[in-house]
């Protein structure tokens, strides 16, 4: 057979399944095929380890941004929290001063929106 044909033959059927014997007779009869069949099948390892190393790249990637999305919620929710804290303490400010300058627990209430019970507490001497 032709040296033309076999590189025709091994470029057609070197990836079909069934083929690998005749791969492999062509391999041992052209040195010129061995040679390129050892520098495809390198060739196809430097892709396969290229494309896992993308794949984990990508998963370090989306792992990296729930991280960053939990870390904003997180700061978010933070916020919310330490504002209400802040609310909360500004009321209760405004009912200590009111108490001191002489106003009826109800009023304080009605200003302040605190609970009675929170109120009284701070009107004890």
């Amino acid at each position: 057979m032709p040296t033309e044909q076999k590189w025709c033959i091994y470029f057609k059927y070197r990836v079909e399944e069934g083929m690998e014997p005749l791969i492999e007779e062509l391999r041992r009869e052209e040195e010129g095929i061995m040679r390129a069949d050892r520098a495809l099948k390198k060739i196809e390892r430097d892709r396969e380890k290229r494309a896992r190393a993308i794949f984990w790249d990508n998963q370090r990637l989306v792992r990296n941004s729930d991280m960053h999305a939990a870390k904003e919620e997180g700061l978010l929710q933070g916020r919310q929290e330490g504002r209400q804290e802040g609310r909360t303490a500004s009321r209760e400010e405004i009912a200590r001063n009111a108490l001191a300058e002489g106003a009826s627990i109800e009023f304080v209430q009605k200003i302040t929106g605190l609970d009675i019970d929170t109120i009284k507490s701070f009107d004890k001497p």
